[in-house]
């Protein structure tokens, strides 16, 4: 069963078939995924049928020529090139144009509009730009021309509690933008002549739980928290606003989001497939459609409550490992043969969410292997480098054991071979 939401009004669909117009004008990649398929007329439903023809995944995007469209390549307009963690040890590099800043803006404004147009101060903790959250944030403000000031704070500040208060004693913020991690242990930090002052939270990159959105909530008494979920080739897909009272379900202003049954039974739980829509006259930096980014939905109602962030993946204080970046470098490695990841994960108990990485070899340790392993992740990741070298808001511990121990004391599940093993639901 198929759900379909986000721009799926007559003005959403005449602007689909715009976009698929011109990715296949312009994109070798789609010409093939499109073969065999007659364009003309396509609706969001016919979308949610081809997911297993018409698709495109984290994987894909490393094909720059066949992906990226030929007025990037050629180049014909101006874009800057944004750099995201890459999933199998590389990272990924995408293109965003004038037109993305616009779209990102149209993604943003209902919350903008309601929230922050006010002569807000915001303080941003995302890292420096050119990161995809400093571009969407500071971008799209200045799109829209929203009346708030943006001050982008030196994150080393957070290693500093007395250069942090200073600073913002000096701005008196009345907005946060941040990792979710960040956002509750500021709570825990700032005073409440601060704190009383901050009316909205912007958070995003990672699953917020209930429970870390009340602790949050609870820190921060007269604030509201804004959830949105994006990623680097779509900007900010959606959004959802949590009070003390009640969580809106997820909008998605700018994209048409297909969601499947994932296949394993639990039917308010689906696999998300993202198609990026442009609207006429617009080159976006990246046609997508179907985009199959591993993430979940849980659907109630036909309406998306939460968007589950940790399949394949481990959040450290936002910045994610990706499964398939830790085995493309254990497994590619000449000395070592297997590997287990056991995390435990952010909560109100757990403000530092840390990931033990277990790796294994037979014979005699290899020397420094530890640290060979830690400089391949971070030569990988630059979020997770930042996050865990310098920030210090998470933890990775490097573990190198004899193969006979790499799965001592973890539980066994016959039939099946487990990577991530979760502290508290999995141990």
């Amino acid at each position: 069963m198929s759900l379909v939401v986000g721009r799926t009004d007559r003005e959403g669909i005449a602007d689909l078939r715009y976009t698929l117009s011109k990715a296949l004008e312009t994109t070798e990649f789609w010409r093939e995924k499109f073969s065999g398929i007659d364009p003309e007329g396509i609706t969001p439903q016919d979308l949610a049928s081809l997911t297993n023809k018409v698709n495109i995944t984290p994987h894909d995007l490393y094909s720059v020529d066949r992906v990226w469209p030929d007025y990037i390549l050629k180049p014909r307009v101006f874009y800057a090139v944004m750099r995201t963690s890459g999933t199998t040890g590389r990272p990924k590099r995408v293109p965003y144009t004038r037109d993305d800043r616009l779209r990102t803006g149209r993604q943003v404004e209902p919350w903008i509009r309601e929230y922050m147009d006010r002569g807000d101060r915001i303080a941003s903790f995302f890292p420096p730009l050119p990161s995809s959250s400093g571009m969407f944030a500071f971008g799209s403000f200045e799109a829209l021309n929203a009346k708030s000031a943006y001050y982008q704070m030196p994150i080393q500040y957070l290693l500093d509690r007395g250069m942090l208060l200073r600073e913002l004693e000096s701005i008196r913020p009345t907005a946060l933008f941040c990792l979710t991690a960040t956002a509750y242990n500021l709570g825990l930090t700032l005073p409440e002549s601060i704190k009383k002052d901050i009316q909205t939270i912007v958070v995003g990159g990672e699953t917020l739980t209930p429970e870390l959105a009340r602790a949050t909530l609870g820190l921060f008494e007269n604030a509201v928290i804004i959830d949105n979920f994006g990623s680097t080739e779509d900007a900010i897909t959606g959004y959802r606003v949590i009070t003390r009272k009640k969580a809106t379900e997820f909008h998605f202003e700018e994209s048409i989001v297909v969601l499947k049954d994932n296949g394993d039974g639990y039917d308010d739980y689906k696999q998300v497939y993202i198609t990026k829509v442009m609207r006429d006259g617009e080159l976006t930096g990246l046609p997508l459609f179907n985009y199959g980014i591993g993430d979940l939905a849980r659907v109630e109602n036909g309406k998306v409550r939460n968007i589950i962030r940790i399949k394949d993946v481990v959040s450290l204080a936002g910045a994610k490992l990706h499964l398939d970046q830790v085995m493309e470098i254990v497994y590619n490695h000449p000395d070592l043969l297997d590997f287990v990841m056991i995390y435990h994960p952010l909560s109100p108990e757990n403000p530092r969410p840390k990931v033990v990485l277990r790796v294994a070899y037979s014979g005699a340790k290899p020397a420094g292997i530890e640290d060979e392993v830690r400089e391949l992740i971070y030569e990988a990741n630059n979020p997770v480098r930042y996050e865990v070298e310098e920030s210090r808001q998470a933890e990775l511990i490097i573990e190198a054991v004899p193969l006979e121990k790499l799965r001592e004391g973890l539980p066994t599940k016959p039939g099946k071979t487990k990577r991530i093993y979760v502290v508290g639901r999995d141990l």
